[in-house]
């Protein structure tokens, strides 16, 4: 009768047990452990909720877990295998206790971060693929630096001169040619 309840546990992840609570799995997600170059693997473990008083469902399980509150009163603690143990506390209260899982199933694994700085690989930049060879000669690549700021500084050195030679010839200042011969 108590081996329906685990495989529902495992494949649904949840089994509810009318008038006693449900039985939850909880993923927990891998562990980077990068100080002690480790990865802590992913576990699940099984937690219980206990029902309220006005949850009052009917469902599959109504009649084992009938059976099960009827054994938590006489004895005080019921054994799922596999699962857990079930414990009645003196003021009524319903606590559970999941089986822990074996070490042998939840090792870190060492690992160390590899670079390969001469291995080619791709690399999607934008919306086109290039290779890191390309990426490095790209940023790699020095500035042509062409020094034309002279060719600036001339034409900005004639633009002046001739303006000066504007203003001081509408001035007076200065004549074109002889202009004192009659």
């Amino acid at each position: 009768m108590y081996q329906i309840i685990a495989p529902t546990l495992f494949q649904n992840k949840i089994c509810r047990l009318p008038k006693l609570g449900s039985l939850v799995m909880v993923a927990h997600a891998a562990e980077s452990d990068f100080v002690n170059g480790r990865i802590k693997p992913s576990f699940e473990t099984i937690d219980f909720i206990a029902a309220g008083q006005d949850e009052n469902l009917f469902n599959e399980f109504s009649a084992m877990s009938e059976l099960l509150l009827k054994e938590l009163n006489k004895n005080g603690s019921v054994v799922l295998p596999g699962i857990g143990t079930f414990t009645k506390a003196n003021n009524a209260g319903i606590y559970f206790t999941a089986v822990e899982i074996d070490p042998v199933f939840n090792q870190a694994i060492d690992v160390e971060r590899v670079i390969r700085q001469d291995a080619p690989h791709g690399i999607l930049v934008g919306d086109q693929q290039r290779t890191n060879v390309e990426m490095t000669g790209f940023f790699n690549e020095q500035p042509t630096n062409s020094d034309r700021w002279w060719i600036w500084a001339i034409i900005l050195a004639v633009v002046g001169i001739g303006a000066l030679i504007v203003y001081f010839y509408s001035e007076g200042k200065i004549s074109v040619g002889n202009s004192n011969y009659y």
